[in-house]
């Protein structure tokens, strides 16, 4: 791409059209969600790239945890997302207490009938690139390897990997 064309594109409709979406997306995604959390405690690094969804009271942070870049935490009306303390979640995690199944007719309803809150206990590792279903709970000190797809409750001082997550081992 040469110069001009560079510059052409700085100057266009389209760049000035995604950089306002993107900005409030971060904003709106971000920084004004981080405010409205339910909770979150002291020691708490969240990436400006991470995303909290529309019910952001719905979601509970405890005490240094860490939110990978790209992570996106969902709850929905009536369901929660509860992290404990000393947790570490990698890059581009996607959490949901909800199914994303729902129609233009009622967009209040949930579709598939799956949703449920979600807890991630203390001392907890979620790899990169995972994603964690709704009504899961992760037992304390457990790991899950990156790219998992956790669907079922993890018990504590457990290693999970896997689409589905499958136990891989316990921590003594």
């Amino acid at each position: 791409m040469t110069r001009l064309n560079k510059l052409a594109t700085v100057f266009s409709l389209r760049f000035w059209k995604q950089s306002y979406h993107l900005f409030t997306s971060f904003l709106v995604g971000n920084v004004w969600s981080q405010i409205q959390l339910g909770e979150i405690g002291k020691g708490v690094d969240i990436n400006p790239t991470v995303r909290f969804g529309n019910y952001p009271r719905n979601i509970f942070l405890g005490q240094n945890i860490s939110i990978g870049h790209g992570t996106h935490i969902y709850a929905g009306p009536n369901s929660k997302v509860i992290i404990g303390d000393n947790t570490m979640i990698g890059p581009y995690v996607f959490i949901t207490t909800e199914a994303f199944s729902e129609s233009k007719d009622n967009p209040q309803g949930v579709h598939s009938g799956h949703s449920g809150d979600i807890e991630i206990c203390s001392n907890v590792r979620i790899g990169a690139h995972s994603n964690i279903l709704p009504g899961v709970k992760i037992g304390s000190d457990s790991s899950t390897g990156a790219g998992s797809v956790i669907t079922q409750n993890v018990s504590s001082k457990s290693v999970v990997a896997g689409n589905p997550a499958k136990l891989i081992k316990t921590i003594k």
